[in-house]
């Protein structure tokens, strides 16, 4: 409802129009490193998880925390997020960035590392 408004109330200009010249550099930036690489292994988030409610008053905070995983949703790239044991007693995950139609190449990789 947002990104609607923000069209149709005349920000286009200062906001959509920009948001997608961003959007295209993060393609871009992927586009050039999937010249190199097969896939790509992040952190689900940069820190274990936290505890329920702990971060409610900080949005900023609990954004943050989605912050490896914004990336590959901005470029409409295929990604999957596993768990990676703990850390201090909390759950720790990965993701695993694949190219556009390279789906495949995740799950081979999952098998792989389930190994």
């Amino acid at each position: 409802m947002l990104g609607t408004y923000a069209l149709s109330a005349g920000y286009y200009d200062a906001y959509y129009k920009k948001a997608q010249a961003v959007r295209t550099l993060i393609d871009q930036d992927f586009v050039k490193a999937f010249q190199k690489i097969d896939l790509i292994l992040t952190p689900t988030s940069p820190h274990p998880a936290f505890k329920l409610g702990e971060k409610k008053d900080n949005p900023l905070a609990m954004y943050l925390e989605d912050i490896f995983l914004t990336g590959a949703s901005l470029a409409g790239l295929p990604a999957a997020s596993f768990p990676a044991g703990e850390a201090d007693g909390l759950p720790v995950g990965f993701q695993l960035i694949a190219p556009r139609l390279r789906e495949e190449a995740i799950f081979q990789a999952a098998v792989a590392i389930g190994k």
